[in-house]
């Protein structure tokens, strides 16, 4: 009986001290598994002190969630309103003898514009007068030149009323609609961005391109824009609510990887993977990597990608 309760004592101890030795092991596991993490972390982490940063010209802005308009761009040129336009033609076959205003010269309705002498009428010729109120913006015919019947002489026009041609690619069809918003450029006025709104959609593809037009009505009371002028046109097709954006200089690209950098406080930048999704005028919608509220470096991002590629080359 002794020498069984004397086996089982032993057999207790020696189970103690295995217990003891593989929770000592589990401990310094975890410790190590731990240690590795913070090495991972901190690997990402850049040090600069105030003073670097101020000398590097380092900015931050801070992450916000904020609406991004997805745009369709397309190519478009300007054109008279032809609602707003009319011809003035030659109702008799003759020659003319009197031609009054010229282009770009403003006519009232009823003015008359040109005589035409004509067999029809012998004792008095005939009288090219306008039909609306406008700008002489075609003038096609010459003082002593035969016409004939319905031959066209001048071309009136509002040109304070204009409209914006454009051409949609038949996969964009369904993304334009009358009465959206579109902005558009012409090279005349570099950094300027005029507006309009799509008045009317083509019921018909031309065959060739493949393209549907559309028209938009311009606003042109200044003058300054003029039919046949081509455009860069951009519409607002739909508005993505409660993104979270960024300025896209705080954007840099680590192999297949789009990476930014973290204020942790203020001398810690830390190195993190996004994902990123639409982009618009400067400003990048991140899907993954980053929270609202916290702060990425914009402006200086390059110089700390550089400096920590110089720390992982020297831990080399």
């Amino acid at each position: 009986m002794r020498l069984t309760a004397q086996k089982n004592t032993q057999k207790w101890i020696l189970l103690a001290a295995i217990a003891v030795v593989l929770t000592a092991c589990g401990k310094e596991e975890a410790n190590k598994e731990e240690a590795a993490s913070e090495n991972k972390a901190e690997k990402n982490v850049v040090v600069l002190s105030v003073e670097s940063q101020k000398n590097m010209d380092l900015q931050t802005e801070i992450v916000v969630e904020g609406a991004l308009d997805q745009k369709l761009e397309i190519p478009g040129r300007v054109s008279a309103d032809l609602n707003r336009s009319a011809k003035v033609s030659a109702t008799l076959e003759g020659r003319i003898i009197q031609l009054i205003p010229d282009v770009g010269d403003r006519v009232s309705k009823g003015a008359v514009m040109g005589k035409v002498e004509t067999p029809e009428l012998l004792d008095r010729p005939l009288l090219l007068q306008a039909p609306v109120d406008g700008v002489v913006t075609g003038k096609s015919a010459s003082v002593g030149e035969l016409v004939e019947k319905g031959r066209e002489v001048y071309t009136i026009s509002d040109p304070s009323h204009l409209w914006l041609i454009g051409e949609v690619k038949e996969r964009d069809i369904a993304l334009v609609r009358v009465g959206q918003g579109v902005e558009f450029v012409v090279l005349s006025y570099p950094g300027e961005t005029f507006r309009g709104k799509i008045a009317r959609v083509s019921g018909d593809i031309e065959e060739s391109s493949r393209t549907l037009e559309i028209r938009v009505e311009v606003d042109n009371r200044d003058r300054r824009l003029k039919p046949g002028m081509f455009a860069d046109i951009r519409i607002t097709t739909s508005i993505l609510q409660n993104a979270l954006l960024i300025d896209d200089a705080a954007l840099q690209s680590e192999g297949e990887e789009e990476i930014v950098f973290v204020a942790l406080d203020g001398t810690r930048f830390e190195k993190r993977t996004v994902k990123i999704g639409r982009e618009q005028a400067g400003r990048v919608q991140i899907l993954s990597g980053i929270k609202a509220g916290e702060k990425v470096v914009t402006e200086g991002s390059f110089t700390l990608k550089s400096e920590m590629l110089k720390g992982e080359l020297g831990e080399e």
